[in-house]
């Protein structure tokens, strides 16, 4: 009877020992654990996601429209920051980031950037410089009263030896007065809006000189569309600050010594025309022309 209570009580003390023992693992494994998975391999372990920040910088003196990777922004203001959603510091990004400035109300330009960055950079994109290879200018088509083509026709002395050419054509007016009373052999009207070419072919077709006049849809800033520019001995501009800056190197590189260009309004960037003049509109506006003679 005493052995047995001597072994009962030696089961108890071990069976204590024993749980004390697995409490005392059990402890220890949890925080282990806890620890190593912190540690696992790099393709198992989550990754801590972080944004990066882009700051855009725009024209203070003009409306801007911008668009972050297709999708429309809200700020206004020349500086404009931007947050993007957390990203995989393990992958690189690129973004695309265009604003479709409007320096006045004819004028539209796009100018567009790709940015590359990672998760937790700091990146500034800047769309005040101009972009003379990639920004697109368009120019809303504005009339030239007729009286006004007329005037430009007598600056520039054309006469039946002439051949005349209008980038951005519009309608074809600076074409067809030429061509009716002045007597210009031969006119060319380059124009990248369809409907202005539709528009500029029915007025040349009811002047009734669509043999002596070539209009198509083209570029007037890309050389290829601009092939036979060559050709002219006089060009009529009303294109606008913008597309006029972008368009001399062109003409300085295309024309012939001896061709003149006449503009109403706008300049041509650094090339100073060699004469300017006001003269009154039959509507009784002042008109302002310039006139360039390539040397």
């Amino acid at each position: 009877m005493k052995k047995r209570s001597i072994l009962i009580l030696l089961l108890i003390i071990l069976g204590f020992i024993s749980t004390k023992q697995s409490k005392y693992i059990h402890a220890l494994e949890t925080p282990i654990n806890s620890f190593s998975s912190e540690f696992r391999s790099v393709d198992d372990n989550p990754v801590t996601k972080s944004s990066a920040e882009i700051t855009v910088l725009v024209p203070d003196d003009a409306r801007v429209k911008l668009t972050i990777e297709g999708k429309e922004t809200t700020q206004r203001g020349s500086k404009r920051v931007f947050m993007t959603p957390p990203l995989d510091p393990k992958k690189n990004y690129i973004y695309k980031v265009e604003a479709l400035i409007e320096p006045n109300n004819y004028t539209k330009i796009t100018r567009t950037r790709e940015v590359k960055f990672k998760a937790g950079d700091k990146i500034e994109v800047d769309l005040r410089k101009e972009d003379k290879k990639n920004d697109k200018i368009v120019v809303r088509w504005v009339p030239t009263p007729e009286d006004i083509v007329d005037e430009m026709s007598r600056m520039a002395k054309i006469s039946e030896k002439d051949v005349i050419y209008d980038p951005a054509c519009g309608d074809a007016v600076m074409l067809i007065r030429p061509i009716l009373k002045f007597k210009a052999k031969k006119g060319i009207g380059v124009d990248i809006d369809k409907k202005m070419v539709i528009k500029a072919k029915a007025a040349v077709k009811e002047a009734e000189i669509e043999n002596k006049v070539i209009i198509r849809e083209g570029d007037i800033l890309n050389e290829k569309d601009m092939k036979d520019l060559s050709e002219a001995t006089v060009v009529m501009l009303y294109i606008g600050d913008d597309l006029g800056a972008r368009i001399e190197p062109l003409l300085r590189k295309l024309l012939k010594p001896g061709a003149r260009i006449v503009s109403h309004r706008f300049l041509l960037g650094d090339w100073k025309p060699e004469k300017t003049v006001t003269v009154k509109g039959a509507d009784g506006d002042n008109y302002t022309l310039h006139l360039w003679t390539v040397k």
